[in-house]
């Protein structure tokens, strides 16, 4: 085990960037495009997530695109970094690893995450090392129990007489069937962080840590393999003695929605797990569009908006759904944002512009913005949309994210001020007047 872990390879890619040239013998391109058709469909991507490409002479073309996560293939390890993080950074890894926190639970274990800022570590390395300390904190108090129905039957009666099933019990009345109630730690959690140890313990890069992952999955052995379903993993609360899991938990929903795959063909062993970038993206910016709205004293909503009723013909009503609406205390629609998974170029495409426009003119929000992902500083563009049918001018904003300053302790509340100062108190106040 410790010679594969010392001749393991890392490559990164970037999601959507150049592809990597590799020799067809090292890898087994089958079981990794088997592997890609599965995620394709379990994270409803309409493209296929890894690009094979032969090129000839014993070699093929990699490229990634809309994922991000690991897999590792035989002795290579694939990163593909989102195409809103910049790969050659160093650290891109622990910025990903805080925008997965907050998307999954709001959770950020600050200790653990500035404690790797500015190192290279794998993802599944940082993952790892938050479970196991979350897994070495919560589980020496023990790990939640609880109590599991059982229907059963015997020679003496345990619990309740089972009514439903008398017409048994009539014709072999020494044999009495029964519902009883069982305390038992193998639940929804600890199955959940059994599976997770297992899945990380094939991906980590250290044999420490895949040992001490190993070790977790040893002494669950007595709960059932199997993760739980991913609606019934987040409904799984944990008591206040229990807190301590709830890092180890939220690396296991992680997990979860990233899709882990584990399985091996021939003398080539897959594992790891990916996510969804577009989904992840779009759900930090409205998070963060959260937090700025409190700040403002307003809130951020995403519902879907009906607009254009039918005046003759057959057909339903035109509908839209902002990905953000800012409004006000008496709910008022205040400005719009539109979060755009993709890169700015001088100006927003037309597309992008009409819809948010659409947006802001059926809410009558003068102030609208496109939300773009971005890996340096780079100052917003403002254009103003006059109306030739004798509306009010809307403002139309291109906001850069610069998500790469998650890097810096108060990368997040930068972040937050950059939406925030973009909702300014005048802006707000002017369009709170004009929508009473």
């Amino acid at each position: 085990m410790a010679d594969s872990f010392m001749t393991l390879k890392r490559i990164r890619l970037q999601e959507f960037g150049e592809p990597v040239i590799l020799r067809a013998e090292d890898i087994n391109i089958r079981t990794l495009i088997e592997a890609s058709n599965r995620w394709r469909k379990i994270l409803g991507l309409s493209v296929e997530p890894f690009k094979v490409e032969n090129i000839g002479s014993g070699q093929i073309k990699l490229r990634a695109e809309s994922i991000t996560g690991v897999v590792r293939v035989g002795n290579t390890d694939f990163e593909i970094a989102p195409k809103f993080l910049d790969a050659s950074e160093g650290n891109w890894q622990s910025v990903l690893w805080r925008i997965l926190m907050v998307v999954e639970g709001g959770h950020i274990d600050d200790s653990l995450t500035s404690a790797h800022h500015g190192t290279a570590l794998a993802l599944p390395d940082l993952l790892a090392e938050m479970f196991l300390a979350s897994y070495s904190q919560g589980a020496a108090r023990g790990l939640p129990r609880s109590y599991l129905t059982e229907h059963n039957k015997g020679n003496t009666l345990r619990g309740a007489f089972d009514i439903s099933r008398i017409n048994e019990w009539v014709p072999r009345p020494w044999v009495v069937p029964y519902i009883a109630d069982y305390l038992t730690d193998d639940t929804s959690l600890t199955r959940l962080l059994r599976w997770s140890a297992n899945c990380l313990s094939a991906t980590v890069s250290l044999p420490s840590r895949s040992r001490a992952l190993r070790e977790i999955v040893a002494n669950l052995t007595h709960v059932g393999r199997r993760p739980p379903h991913l609606i019934e993993a987040r409904r799984t609360q944990l008591s206040p003695q229990h807190q301590g899991l709830e890092a180890a938990r939220l690396v296991g929903l992680l997990l979860l929605e990233g899709a882990g795959v584990n399985h091996a063909s021939g003398e080539q062993a897959l594992s790891g797990f990916l996510w969804n970038s577009d989904t992840i993206y779009e759900n930090y910016i409205f998070w963060l569009c959260q937090r700025a709205a409190n700040q403002r004293g307003i809130k951020a909503t995403k519902n879907e908006v009906k607009f254009g009723q039918i005046l003759r013909g057959e057909g339903s009503n035109l509908k839209t759904t902002p990905d953000v609406v800012f409004r006000n205390a008496t709910g008022n629609p205040i400005a719009v944002a539109d979060a755009k998974y993709k890169r700015l170029g001088s100006r927003p495409k037309a597309s992008d512009t009409y819809q948010v426009f659409t947006a802001g003119h059926i809410l009558g929000c003068q102030k609208v913005s496109l939300t773009y992902p971005s890996s340096n500083n780079r100052v917003h563009t403002v254009w103003s949309i006059p109306s030739a049918l004798g509306g009010k001018d809307i403002e139309l904003t291109a906001l850069p994210i610069n998500l790469m300053s998650l890097s810096m302790p108060d990368g997040q509340k930068a972040l937050i001020d950059t939406i925030s100062s973009w909702l300014s108190s005048e802006c707000i106040v002017i369009d709170t007047i004009l929508n009473q």
